[in-house]
């Protein structure tokens, strides 16, 4: 009996994990969240298995699976042409949930995210219209991607050495030993 009680709490907790799940606490927290799980959910979306072992179809940066798709010489047929538009309509949607949040970040980081969701979609277009093979395709995404990410990292450096955001103390240069000693003690 002991047993069957215990079993019966733990189908009833693993019922209700949805209840302990951390939601985001901010609007931009939440809109980042949704960004992220409309991009996840192209990945396991039906209408995009034509084309799902062909190109990443979630955005994520990841240059081994790049590599992988460049060796695919094959042009899009007409049924991978259909599941591509779905795709970039899918991919568009997600691009606008994801510009929602450009207000919350850096003004830089907002303008190359935004253009380097722009560029991949110009690319997606070319793709259905036939005048890319997929691993050209992944050739010039893995371009694109490199070139935009390396501007958005210098835009997020610096916004952080902007003098309205303090460095923490455990990154300020420390004065040597030899200059401490030096100073007087009235100067501390």
């Amino acid at each position: 009996m002991f047993k069957v009680s215990i079993l019966a709490g733990l189908l009833l907790l693993s019922g209700c994990s949805g209840l302990f799940e951390k939601k985001p606490q901010s609007p931009w927290a939440t809109i980042k969240h949704e960004s992220r799980q409309c991009l996840a959910d192209l990945k396991n979306d039906p209408q995009l298995s034509a084309i799902s072992e062909k190109v990443t179809l979630d955005t994520a940066y990841d240059r081994d699976t790049y590599f992988d798709l460049l060796s695919i010489e094959d042009l899009p047929s007409s049924t991978e042409k259909m599941a591509i538009k779905r795709w970039a309509l899918k991919l568009e949607r997600c691009y606008k949930i994801k510009a929602q949040g450009y207000p919350y970040e850096p003004r830089n980081v907002a303008i190359w995210s935004a253009a380097l969701d722009s560029d991949q979609l110009v690319l997606i277009l070319e793709l259905q219209k036939g005048n890319l093979s997929y691993g050209k395709f992944a050739a010039k995404r893995l371009e694109v991607d490199t070139a935009y990410r390396g501007k958005i990292m210098q835009a997020v450096a610096a916004d952080y050495k902007k003098p309205d955001y303090p460095q923490k103390p455990d990154y300020a240069p420390q004065p040597k030993s030899a200059e401490i000693q030096k100073r007087p003690l009235t100067s501390f």
